[in-house]
């Protein structure tokens, strides 16, 4: 499985970071997406929305966890009612009078671009709000 990532650092407050991340997510959801929502809540499958990723690697305490997280599941229309999408994780980290973010989308072997267009369209969002905000990596 492969990942499409990018690493910023943002003058943002952390309760910011997560107002953009929501308001990303909604605005990526597009008709078909919201067409496999309903298909998914009648069948039950539902796995789509907003997750706290779990942090539960046995290394976690030596390599650290986010002071936030969060991640968010965006269903496609194509996996109809089995609840298939992309999903989009946020991890900050405070650094004093900045924050330091990461916005990752694993896949598999056929959605890297996928991915990458929905990381992308989230940094585009926190691009709009901050202007100075700093790409520091990425693979997009």
């Amino acid at each position: 499985m492969g990942q499409k990532g990018v690493v910023f650092s943002t003058k943002l407050t952390t309760k910011e970071c997560a107002e953009v991340f929501r308001q990303a997510a909604e605005s990526a959801r597009g008709l078909g997406a919201k067409m496999a929502g309903l298909g998914v809540k009648i069948t039950g499958h539902d796995e789509s929305g907003f997750f706290t990723p779990k942090f539960d690697s046995p290394f976690a305490a030596l390599d650290g966890v986010p002071d936030f997280a969060v991640g968010v599941h965006i269903l496609k229309f194509a996996g109809g009612a089995k609840g298939a999408g992309t999903t989009v994780h946020m991890y900050v980290d405070e650094g004093g009078e900045h924050r330091n973010v990461q916005i990752v989308s694993p896949h598999t072997l056929t959605g890297g671009h996928r991915s990458g267009s929905f990381v992308s369209k989230f940094l585009e969002a926190f691009q709009a709000r901050d202007r100075g905000l700093r790409v520091t990596d990425g693979n997009i």
